[in-house]
């Protein structure tokens, strides 16, 4: 899906150093000033308590977490086709950086099947465009050109079910909720990596990969009227290397920082799909394939146990289609609402 193997994203990284030394054509703040409208955690919290309109529904509110690491995002695809296999039909649908992509094809309308296969079939090449910029070594234009073409030119306000991507606002530091304008432009800045990828500039400052700050962003999926929040964690389970040359190092580095930072928000879903993925590359297709077949089997595993969990207003057995609240007992390796779990070392998400 997107964008680097870990070998690629070493290589760049070592690229990046010699070009913060040759390149000096234009910098962030020359960038074309986008018209997003990213909003805070509170900013959205406040939104929805003035919004709120008390109703009679009789299901919960359900929400689909998607949460960043590059290439693993083809887990993504086997959780969803899991989803549609339960009867599951999400209300909201959050992502990051790739879970960002593929929540965004999803939320347009698209099938599991019809995303599955144009993961299989899309060109990386004609997604990177390669700029002389002392922030970042592609712009990432292309993909939101792509990620338009994807979801037929349709902006987000006018999904079939709720869309935001989270980025992060490089100024303050803070999360960010995009769910309006276009999809290209929110999935550029949710993916917008530090180093490979230019900072994607708005009016009040500069937006970056929102793996560094939400790597799975379950708050925000709450903060949006989720009763229910499925998440999926592709990024912090499984081994991520064991590389000793530099770049491995900081990228093992990164890696245990960003799922420390991730934790504690990753707990707080109820229901947390977390297959154990690596995919080295685009080329590498018997790699996604597997990890299509971890993400629905990790996802068949988790909805097995969601007859245990309960929203403070509705049993979820009663409320959720049958094929999930039947007979089946939780399944040991399930993450159901699972305490942090011990990260350990690999590359940074995407």
């Amino acid at each position: 899906m997107k964008f680097f193997s870990a070998r690629s994203r070493s290589a760049i990284m070592a690229t990046l150093l010699s070009a913060f030394g040759l390149a000096g054509c234009t910098s962030v703040s020359d960038e074309p000033r986008s018209l997003l409208s990213p909003r805070t955690l509170a900013d959205v919290q406040r939104s929805s308590r003035s919004s709120a309109v008390h109703s009679n529904k009789s299901t919960p509110t359900i929400a689909l977490v998607l949460g960043g690491g590059g290439l693993r995002g083809f887990a993504h695809l086997g959780v969803l086709r899991a989803l549609d296999e339960a009867g599951i039909q999400p209300d909201i649908v959050v992502g990051t950086s790739v879970g960002a992509i593929v929540g965004a094809a999803y939320a347009s309308g698209m099938s599991a099947a019809e995303i599955e296969s144009i993961a299989r079939g899309v060109r990386i090449t004609s997604l990177i465009d390669l700029t002389f910029s002392k922030s970042g070594l592609m712009r990432g234009d292309n993909i939101a050109s792509w990620v338009n073409s994807m979801t037929s030119n349709v902006p987000i306000e006018k999904f079939p079910r709720r869309f935001a991507a989270v980025a992060t606002d490089l100024d303050s530091g803070k999360a960010v909720l995009i769910d309006q304008g276009y999809p290209g432009a929110a999935v550029q800045a949710s993916a917008a990596v530090p180093g490979p990828n230019v900072p994607v500039a708005y009016k009040d400052g500069h937006l970056v990969d929102g793996g560094i700050t939400s790597l799975v962003p379950v708050r925000f999926a709450r903060a949006m009227g989720a009763d229910l929040v499925i998440a999926v964690d592709i990024y912090c389970t499984g081994s991520g290397g064991t590389g000793l040359a530099i770049p491995s190092v900081l990228l093992r580095v990164m890696r245990m920082q960003s799922c420390a930072v991730a934790a504690a928000e990753m707990a707080e879903a109820d229901i947390l799909i977390s297959p154990s993925v690596s995919v080295s590359g685009m080329s590498a297709k018997n790699e996604q394939e597997l990890a299509i077949a971890a993400g629905h089997d990790a996802a068949v595993r988790a909805l097995a146990g969601i007859k245990s969990r309960h929203t403070p207003k509705n049993d979820l057995v009663d409320l959720l289609p049958p094929a999930v609240g039947g007979n089946a007992q939780p399944a040991a390796s399930a993450d159901i609402h699972a305490e942090p779990q011990p990260h350990r070392p690999g590359s940074a998400p995407v």
